[in-house]
């Protein structure tokens, strides 16, 4: 009972982040995206399951608070979540920076993915802009990870210390 009441904490913290926390810290239409971030790190630090059922559930919430994306942030963070665990399983990654690196990847296909499904010509004929756009964004959403990543370091550190 404990861990699911741990797992509705984390989604509604993450969903919280992603709301209300994340176009309060923008930079113009520059903005982390907390829910990829979270996924991403859940996939590399618990495996392809977990990181494909928090990316489904995250991504269905969004959905439901977006419908305009017709369902493609859930398609695209689950898959996020599932390839993040993924790469856990081929490839450790086990220092932050590399956690890091791995979240900016995600960010950077998810972003570019993302655009080209809902705007197709949009993306074909303003690929530069839209690839600056999604490289200063994922850059950011990586700063995000890794800061999330140091205190939740800090803070197994206290615990080990006590």
């Amino acid at each position: 009972m404990i861990p699911y009441f741990y797992y509705f904490l984390a989604w509604f913290f993450v969903i919280f982040c992603q709301i209300v926390v994340s176009p309060r810290i923008a930079f113009g239409d520059i903005y982390p995206d907390a829910v990829l971030a979270a996924v991403v790190l859940i996939g590399l630090k618990r495996g392809w399951k977990r990181g494909l059922w928090f990316g489904f559930a995250f991504g269905l919430t969004m959905d439901l608070l977006n419908p305009q994306n017709y369902g493609w942030t859930t398609v695209l963070v689950s898959f996020s979540g599932y390839y993040a665990g993924y790469v856990r399983e081929k490839i450790f990654l086990d220092h932050i920076l590399y956690q890091s690196l791995a979240v900016f990847a995600f960010a950077l296909a998810y972003q570019l993915l993302f655009q080209l499904i809902n705007w197709p010509f949009y993306f074909i004929n303003n690929f530069i802009q839209l690839l600056s756009n999604s490289v200063f964004t994922s850059l950011y959403t990586a700063a995000i990870a890794l800061f999330a990543l140091f205190i939740l370091n800090q803070r197994s550190r206290l615990r080990e210390l006590l």
